[in-house]
């Protein structure tokens, strides 16, 4: 059976400090510009998620000497391309004249490409291995998940909107920077299984 990590590493209290000092900044102290500062933190996390794709593959480079560790990270790679994808809407930030239709068709590619490899037989082996014998980061998860549903909260207006939400034109931007603790987590628990992994190859 799969060993779950339940310890609350420092990296989680940061996550959780991180996550509450952006919710009182955002509604609080942080300026608007008009909607410049949505944007340039919008671009800020495309930017990061680039930067997770560069990493993993430099990652993968290392373990290429097994084949379903690296096959496993260039599939990471194609989530966290895809999470690119959908933070610029798939292009549409920037080229917002071209017809809805094209972008719709980059979704779904991009959308396919990382749920359609899981049926290849060495990506799915690798997922049970994992599954199975290695430690998953419990709270790193939890946070991922639940920083996903406070920024789900304020975009959708769901149940306990007006708590995180004070003011109406700041939607946009309480979204934005719940988003930032959720992809933290998400890199924190590929740092912990990239530790943990070098912890075995190496031993």
């Amino acid at each position: 059976m799969c060993k779950l990590d339940f310890h609350f590493y420092k990296s989680s209290v940061f996550i959780v400090i991180l996550g509450v000092l952006l919710y009182v900044i955002g509604n609080f102290f942080l300026p608007l510009y008009g909607g410049l500062t949505v944007t340039l933190i919008e671009h800020s996390q495309s930017l990061f998620l680039l930067f997770m794709c560069c990493y993993t593959y430099y990652y993968a480079k290392h373990v290429t000497n097994n084949s379903e560790l690296y096959k496993f990270w260039i599939w990471t790679i194609f989530w966290w391309f895809m999470l690119f994808g959908r933070g610029i809407s798939w292009g549409r930030d920037f080229f917002p004249d071209v017809p809805r239709f094209y972008y719709k068709i980059i979704a779904s590619i991009l959308i396919a490409i990382p749920i359609l490899s899981i049926f290849f037989p060495s990506i799915r082996r690798e997922i049970v291995r994992r599954f199975k014998f290695e430690n998953i980061p419990v709270w790193h998860i939890v946070l991922a998940f639940l920083f996903l549903g406070i920024a789900d909260i304020a975009e959708h207006h769901r149940i306990g909107h007006q708590f995180l939400v004070l003011t109406r034109e700041r939607k946009d931007l309480i979204e934005e920077l719940m988003e930032i603790p959720c992809l933290l987590s998400l890199a924190l628990t590929t740092f912990y299984m990239q530790k943990n992994e070098q912890k075995r190859l190496n031993s």
